[in-house]
């Protein structure tokens, strides 16, 4: 009885050793296929960067920073409070700095 019970053992672990050696086959095969992806030359991200760079720049960052401007001069009279305004007058120049630092972190090269 103990033989059979060996020999069972013994197929066991060769299944689970023969379940790990195809997984590791598959990973790798997986990393193989993907590698074209990571292998870019870095311009996938240009035109959203660009047009992100025209929104906030042109006629529509203007006018958000306006209706900025505006609410938190209406809030800072009606309440007397005036960190309202510079609340806006911060969040208005804020956006331009902004800008700068996400260009600067999408043309970054390492």
């Amino acid at each position: 009885m103990s033989a059979v019970i060996q020999a069972t053992r013994v197929r066991d672990e060769g299944g689970a050793w023969l379940r790990a050696i195809l997984f590791v086959v598959v990973v790798l095969g997986l990393m193989a296929l993907a590698s074209t992806a990571y292998a870019s030359d870095g311009t996938e991200f240009d035109a959203a960067v660009s047009k992100w760079d025209q929104w906030v720049k042109g006629n529509l960052g203007k006018l958000a920073a306006l209706i900025a401007l505006g609410v938190g001069s209406v809030v800072a009279a009606v309440k007397k409070d005036w960190s309202w305004f510079m609340g806006a007058v911060v969040l208005s120049m804020g956006i331009g700095v902004i800008v700068g630092i996400i260009n600067a972190s999408f043309s970054a090269t390492v």
